[in-house]
């Protein structure tokens, strides 16, 4: 086949615009510090690359909800545990109040106290989380969980029982909310008393307070506040389990976590394998490729001046 001046000239060029191309593809992998820069670098490790950082962006939402249901979850074991000393602090009250050698003025005053555990009680019960939400109203964290009405006792619980889900991680769903009908419950206890709750033993036992004590009804003014101490234990015990609980799920978030950081890790490293450039690789092959258009310049140059008539002396 006949090899026209016309087709070296285009030969030579393609060489050339190819060695140009292929040192301007190798110089924006070093600046970028990526083998790959478009998928067409290497389809088939972009295509596992794009699965990890999906996989990734999937962990990151993971993490933040776990964040989230810590967070929460420690605000609520905090308050609790304020609830926990709150209660022994009335529990010492009302045996105070029992003496036998107290002045019905000594016990309106040990009343006085008591109300002031009550109301700091209510405060707890109502207590919001950082963004605004009612913690124990269940899963309307917009509803106030306790009133008080004209009397000053506590209405009936306003929020709900409904379990407020967060995907904590790919196979956990985890309920980070806390109902407070069932965190300020005080279950039946053995001496046979009744289910109630918290602010309605406060109640009795301030009223039982200030109540003039006589010889008719002082046995059973002393059997109404045996009855308190009795149902302050079995709160006491209630909120107890309400923490240890809320405390295991703490400690599983922290596992899940540690698992999530260890697939995070393990993300990076294969991102790394499949993307990241190898430097001392890269600037060897843009050193070749420069002596390469170099000669392919050389060879369009030539091909330039080469014609019938540059043979003609």
């Amino acid at each position: 086949m006949r090899i026209s001046t016309s087709m070296m000239f285009e030969r030579s060029q393609n060489a050339m615009q190819g060695r140009q191309s292929d040192l301007s593809k190798v110089g924006e992998q070093v600046a970028n510090g990526k083998r790959i820069v478009s998928p067409s670098d290497d389809p088939r490790a972009a295509s596992q690359a794009l699965i990890v950082k999906q996989d990734q962006a999937v962990q990151e939402q993971y993490k933040d909800s776990r964040v989230t249901a810590n967070n929460t979850l420690s605000l609520q074991e905090n308050t609790l545990n304020s609830m926990s000393d709150l209660l022994t602090s009335a529990k010492g009250l009302i045996i105070k109040g029992g003496n036998g050698t107290y002045t019905d003025s000594d016990r309106a005053s040990v009343a006085t106290e008591l109300e002031g555990l009550y109301n700091q009680m209510l405060g707890l019960a109502n207590t919001r989380d950082s963004s605004g939400q009612y913690m124990f109203s269940g899963s309307q964290g917009d509803v106030k969980p306790f009133e008080t009405s004209a009397d000053g006792t506590v209405e009936a619980y306003a929020g709900d029982t409904q379990p407020l889900n967060m995907q904590v991680d790919a196979s956990r769903s985890m309920n980070v909310n806390a109902a407070g009908s069932e965190v300020f419950k005080v279950p039946a206890t053995k001496g046979g008393d009744a289910e109630s709750d918290l602010f309605k033993v406060f109640e009795k036992a301030i009223e039982t307070l200030k109540t003039p004590q006589t010889a008719e009804n002082q046995d059973e003014l002393r059997a109404d506040l045996d009855q308190a101490n009795r149902r302050i234990d079995s709160g006491s015990d209630n909120i107890l389990s309400v923490r240890s609980a809320i405390g295991s799920k703490l400690n599983e978030l922290e596992v899940l976590g540690d698992i999530g950081d260890t697939r995070t890790i393990s993300n990076k490293i294969a991102l790394s394998d499949l993307e990241d450039l190898d430097y001392a690789e890269a600037i060897s092959r843009y050193t070749l490729g420069q002596i390469g258009l170099e000669a392919s310049q050389k060879m369009f140059m030539q091909t330039q001046q080469t014609s019938l008539f540059s043979l003609i002396r």
